[in-house]
């Protein structure tokens, strides 16, 4: 317990009284003379990050709650009557993490009682399901209660525009000056459920399958079926899956059955992110227990895609960015016509850039996250959507739904390895193939809890002094996008080195954490490509290390 008595959005007995959760009152208690407890709870509110307000649950502003649900709703629903929106209403839905049901039901209740009609999803589902309703409905928004691949304890929140898209500056903050906690929404605030518009979700799944996963027969070959393991990790990708491979005429995968039915709890999965050492561990083994040599993994609320394949040393997992260039590569083949229009974020590799350069369609580079690589897609109607991507396992493959879609990308991927299968070739080959037609692009990230004021010093010192050279090799250009016109900035750092050698830097948005993202070019590569890639990605390793000793106070 410090001195200096907290500076707080709202007093701890406000709170409980407010509060529909009754241990909150008694928590409260417990802790009305912590003043570390008082002030980490309750002296600052949930800001909206990369993809939307995502926290662990808890009490006070600072935490995910029906309290703070029910404030987030209530900004959001006052912001689209400030706009004249709200007769476009609103779709909601959630996915299996504990208390999301509630939180949706908590928020689909608020908005109706403020006049904003509201369609409640009244089953967990995947995210790009309630997106795809979204823009099916031309809804004002939708708010989809997860969070992603955090660990079990978080909780999260993901809002989108009337574009169909995760909205973006200014609005969020406009949201989020309307979160106002020194008035609490109580019962009284809230409508009668009867009110609520409510759609099952098998029929929210059933409508999402037949409008964005294209329609196939059984294709026959002489070519053994494929054989592949999926793993929804535990969240809501696993029925929707195997619904569409049913739909697109594909086989249907090898079940990881530890994993496979919804648990908010994720069992002997600690962070369930596909992109973390060790997370496909169990459908590997599955993999090998079978005989499959393709394994496919959606995170927990089926957004996100990672694909790992059998080579002759064992498995590989593929990076973001290579799983990236051979979708972009499908999609490019697979389409046609002169007005096609593709995107990624600036810290992915520029590989998929080289690739739409080369087959003669645009392609746009963009902030970090997809409320920013969809921008395009909305604000361009004359051009034809057809791929977007980031590094962070996120996959766009259709102007359906305006964001990352894991199922859909899904797809897309098994039916280009059929593709590939039909000329005896496999995902890795496909990439050296690529890596001949535009150059070898090698990508690594590198990462580091520090002080945050560590992170901003350093970051204002690169920028006043940036490094002359990277590993040796003279750096030749230096973009600090902090420097872009709003809304466009981003306190992100990028060197070049005259080596090929790509440098981004920037701060996490959610934690004290400095992420640095790194790319090596090789035009014309005649060696051998397994051996050259190894040898970019050591280079990248020690890069990375010495970019991590820039920054000082390390926790």
């Amino acid at each position: 317990m410090t001195d200096a008595a907290p500076i707080l959005l709202v007093q701890p007995e406000a709170w409980a009284a407010a509060d529909p959760d009754p241990s909150s009152s008694a928590l409260i208690a417990q802790s009305v003379g912590d003043s570390s407890f008082l002030s980490q709870h309750f002296s600052t509110k949930l800001q909206f990050g990369t993809a939307g307000l995502r926290a662990p649950r808890g009490l006070g502003p600072a935490r995910m709650n029906r309290v703070t649900v029910r404030v987030a709703a209530r900004a959001i629903g006052l912001h689209l009557l400030d706009s004249g929106l709200q007769q476009g209403g609103v779709v909601i839905g959630y996915d299996a993490r504990t208390d999301a049901d509630i939180y949706a039901l908590d928020t689909a209740l608020l908005l109706t009682k403020l006049g904003i009609p509201c369609l409640l999803i009244n089953d967990p589902c995947p995210t790009p399901v309630v997106v795809w309703h979204q823009k099916m409905r031309a809804a004002a928004g939708a708010i989809v209660v997860t969070a992603s691949h955090n660990p079990a304890k978080d909780g999260g929140y993901k809002v989108y525009g009337p574009d169909g898209t995760q909205i973006r500056p200014p609005v969020d903050k406009e949201i989020e000056s309307l979160m106002n906690f020194s008035d609490l929404p109580s019962n009284e605030d809230l409508a009668s459920k009867e009110a609520i518009e409510l759609l099952s979700g098998n029929a929210a799944v059933a409508a999402y399958i037949e409008n964005v996963v294209p329609i196939g027969a059984s294709i026959a070959s002489e070519i053994p079926t494929l054989q592949w393991v999926y793993t929804p990790l535990c969240g809501v990708g696993g029925a929707v899956m195997e619904a569409a491979c049913v739909h697109a005429g594909l086989p249907s995968p090898i079940r990881v059955d530890e994993q496979f039915d919804p648990d908010g709890l994720f069992p002997n999965l600690p962070f369930p992110n596909p992109e973390e050492p060790g997370v496909l561990a169990a459908a590997l083994a599955a993999a090998d227990a079978q005989g499959a040599d393709l394994v496919l993994a959606n995170d927990p609320d089926a957004d996100r895609l990672a694909v790992a394949i059998k080579s002759g040393v064992g498995w590989y997992q593929l990076t973001g960015d290579e799983l990236g260039l051979l979708l972009c590569d499908y999609q490019l083949t697979t389409t046609s016509g002169d007005n096609r229009l593709t995107a990624s974020s600036f810290v992915s590799s520029e590989a998929v850039q080289a690739l739409c350069n080369e087959r003669g369609v645009e392609h746009v580079r963009t902030l970090t996250g997809f409320k920013w690589i969809m921008e395009p897609a909305v604000s361009r109607p004359n051009s034809s959507w057809i791929f977007g991507y980031e590094e962070a396992l996120g996959y766009s493959v259709n102007d359906q739904v305006l964001d990352k879609d894991g199922i859909s990308a899904a797809i897309a991927f098994l039916k280009l390895c059929q593709h590939l299968r039909d000329r005896n070739v496999d995902p890795l080959i496909r990439l050296d193939e690529l890596a001949r037609e535009v150059g070898l692009y090698v990508t690594r990230q590198a990462s580091g809890q520090f002080e945050a004021s560590a992170i901003e010093a350093t970051l204002a010192a690169l920028r006043n002094d940036p490094p002359d050279a990277l590993l040796g090799s003279p750096v030749i250009a230096v973009t600090d996008w902090a420097t872009k016109p709003a809304p466009f900035s981003a306190n992100l750092l990028e060197f070049r080195s005259s080596s090929g050698v790509r440098m981004a830097i920037r701060p996490s948005g959610t934690e004290p954490k400095v992420k640095i993202y790194l790319e090596q070019f090789v035009a014309n590569p005649q060696e051998n490509l397994q051996d050259l890639r190894a040898g970019c990605s050591e280079v990248l390793k020690s890069l990375g290390e010495e970019a991590l000793s820039w920054f000082e106070g390390e926790i």
